[in-house]
């Protein structure tokens, strides 16, 4: 099988008509059809079932088991091509979600100049849900990122840079911030400031509200880390973020919730399982596995 085969039946599994697919690539539909032909006699079985012609295209179990294969073998070889042209290169590609960014880049960069290693390292910043994805495909040499747990990720190797734990921020002058932890029972009709559930701190405070069954009075949805502490200084309500987030902040101070309610998160490095990099790759590897706290 070609893998301009594998790539034909994916695209035709996900939009499910043989027109669309056609089009997709530039292609004649009988061209797909010839494509699942192809599959059907080297697999020995029937992948798509169509019911009438004006019926929409049914994908058998066989199907499925091949479209999860197709999608990996896929994932492989573009992985295969990137590391090898990459393996002859002096360059090194990181990237970094934000919040891991804001906490380690500074770090990473003065160590890699120190190293005479910085001229050739490019570093991008994407959403902590991408990166995953796109270390696993090859896109990046490393990625910096965030994690509710220090489980293992399948496919990737990670080491825990650092390690924080979430805390609720309130205004330095209020009574909250005499206290030595927090229940958030205990906040009443404070509105709670929190952000939306892409960030990793809504996820993290989202598990503790399902967890003790807590559900706030009055809730603040704000994305700006800036707007948030803002209003934290004014009194208009109080948040959760990393501790490390409020650090020689004024007018706010971070508080550790009981110990029933306490979320952590890291800050990992993460690399391929397979990856095989060049020898200025594991240098710069070396150089950022040295951040540890």
């Amino acid at each position: 099988m070609e893998t301009k085969d594998y790539l034909y039946f994916i695209k035709l599994v996900e939009c499910r008509s043989y027109i669309k697919t056609a089009q997709f690539f530039g292609i004649t539909q009988p061209a797909i059809s010839a494509m699942v032909k192809r599959l059907e006699k080297g697999i020995g079985t029937k992948l798509f079932i169509k019911r009438g012609s004006n019926s929409s295209l049914h994908i058998t179990n066989a199907g499925k088991v091949v479209y999860r294969a197709a999608k990996e073998l896929v994932r492989i070889e573009t992985a295969m091509k990137v590391d090898a042209k990459r393996a002859s290169k002096n360059q090194f590609k990181l990237a970094y979600s934000e919040l891991a960014g804001s906490l380690l880049l500074p770090a990473i960069i003065t160590k890699l100049n120190q190293g005479n290693l910085l001229a050739n390292v490019e570093t991008y910043q994407e959403n902590s849900h991408l990166l995953e994805g796109h270390i696993l495909e090859g896109k990046y040499d490393a990625i910096i990122f965030s994690r509710l747990t220090d489980e293992y990720i399948k496919g990737i190797k990670s080491v825990v840079l650092q390690k924080h734990e979430y805390q609720l921020i309130v205004p330095a002058s209020s009574e909250l911030a005499k206290k030595s932890e927090i229940d958030l029972f205990t906040i009443g009709t404070i509105p709670l400031i929190m952000r939306h559930k892409r960030f990793l701190s809504r996820t993290a405070l989202d598990r503790i509200f399902a967890k003790i069954n807590f559900h706030p009075q009055k809730r603040l949805i704000v994305d700006s880390i800036d707007a948030t502490l803002e209003l934290v200084r004014n009194n208009m309500g109080v948040a959760y973020l990393m501790n490390s987030t409020v650090k020689n902040i004024p007018g706010v101070v971070a508080v550790p919730l009981v110990p029933s309610q306490k979320q952590y998160v890291y800050q990992c490095l993460g690399i391929r399982e397979n990856a095989i990099p060049n020898e200025f790759q594991k240098a710069c590897l070396e150089i950022i596995q040295e951040i540890k706290s």
